[in-house]
């Protein structure tokens, strides 16, 4: 493994570590939750090495990239089925929460909106890959999408249909903090896939394509935008100054700087905040909506602040990397892009928090690893 990965594979052993530390020294609050947040880092762990040591050679990678890719749009198929019938169920169970929101199986729709923008940024790149790899001595972006089309009629049509399909689901989410991460992340996949090596003549024409696909894009948009109805609309434009979380993060920044160095506990927010809240923070929450705040909240500053700094360095180092392959530049580009959108978003929600998202997480963490392994020899 490419020594670089050993970074947030580090950040994850030391917090799991330190969860154990926690239980045996009697410093967390609530053991059961600390042994059982600590399993889940682990288990994390495991999936990133299971497919690290699964995926065989760097040609598999974009095929498991198309993979992530059609398994999100399963899930958001079969959320635009239930947001036209009724929106009524969760599988077999009855819908509790955020009925007039998309969140297919997922019961809070900002971690599908979560969800849905790691697929989409997994297929935006696979797509953006096999088309130049379909055409790489066209000349021309019309013979480029007539070539591209010639050799593959039917993944040119599934990719197609999978992008519209993952982009309604996540608009018709109304996650406010979801779209406007995952926006911010697709503009840094496309603008750093399309305007890469630009001082090199063969690469000039992805300027062309970029102009032409802007436009598409913002058609297609507004085109969405007015079928998702009011309740789009509605998300949008509602006011952030009554947002309970809001009122809940100085309150945490306050227990923090109050509380212990070791911290309370791996997963024991909903004890502390059920302990510790004000009179006026009468709501009862399980999660803090904001991923920074707890982790130094419950595994203490200084582990919590070292988990967020390797994980940070890694970002930034894997961001700055230059002299790659084609290949592997396409989906570091992407990883970074899926972990930028993580980072933004889990400053106001919990999507890391989240099992599916984050396992799906680690195997895409694990499929860029298998590259970098070429780029290390």
């Amino acid at each position: 493994m490419a020594k670089i990965f050993y970074l947030p594979v580090a950040a994850l052993l030391c917090v799991s570590f330190w969860g154990c530390v926690q239980v045996l020294f009697g410093w967390s609050i609530a053991p059961e939750s600390t042994i059982r947040t600590t399993i889940y880092l682990l288990s994390y762990v495991a999936f990133f090495l299971l497919v690290f040591l699964k995926i065989k050679g760097t040609s598999a990678v974009p095929i498991f990239f198309r993979f992530i890719g059609l398994i999100v749009t399963v899930y958001c198929l079969y959320g635009l089925i239930l947001y036209f019938t009724g929106n009524e169920k969760i599988l077999w169970y009855d819908r509790w929460a955020f009925s007039q929101a998309l969140s297919s199986t997922f019961v809070n729709r900002n971690s599908f909106a979560a969800y849905a923008g790691l697929g989409l940024n997994c297929l935006i790149a696979y797509s953006f890959w096999l088309f130049n790899v379909s055409t790489p001595k066209l000349f021309g972006l019309k013979s480029k999408l007539l070539g591209f089309f010639a050799r593959h009629p039917h993944q040119v049509v599934i990719l197609s249909l999978s992008l519209i399909i993952v982009f309604t689901a996540l608009l018709l989410t109304g996650s406010r903090a979801g779209i406007i991460s995952v926006a911010i992340a697709i503009i840094y996949l496309t603008l750093n896939l399309s305007f890469r090596d630009i001082g090199k003549r063969e690469h000039i024409g992805n300027v062309k394509s970029v102009s032409w696909a802007l436009p598409i894009f913002f058609i297609s948009f507004l085109a969405i935008f007015a079928f998702s109805g009011d309740m789009f609309k509605y998300r949008m434009n509602a006011g952030l100054e009554n947002d309970y979380r809001f009122k809940i993060y100085p309150f945490l920044m306050e227990l923090t700087q109050e509380g212990p160095l070791v911290g309370t506990g791996l997963g024991t927010f909903p004890e502390v905040f059920s302990e510790h809240r004000k009179p006026d923070l009468h709501r009862h929450v399980v999660r803090a909506h904001n991923d920074y705040l707890e982790i130094l909240l419950t595994a203490g500053p200084l582990v919590g602040g070292l988990f967020i700094m390797l994980f940070s360095f890694f970002i930034v180092k894997l961001a700055f990397n230059r002299n790659m392959s084609f290949t592997m530049e396409v989906f570091s580009v992407c990883f970074v892009s899926i972990m930028l959108q993580i980072a933004l978003h889990s400053s106001v929600d919990f999507p890391l928090q989240i099992p599916a998202i984050a396992i799906t997480l680690c195997g895409v963490m694990g499929a860029t690893a298998v590259l970098w392994c070429e780029h290390r020899r």
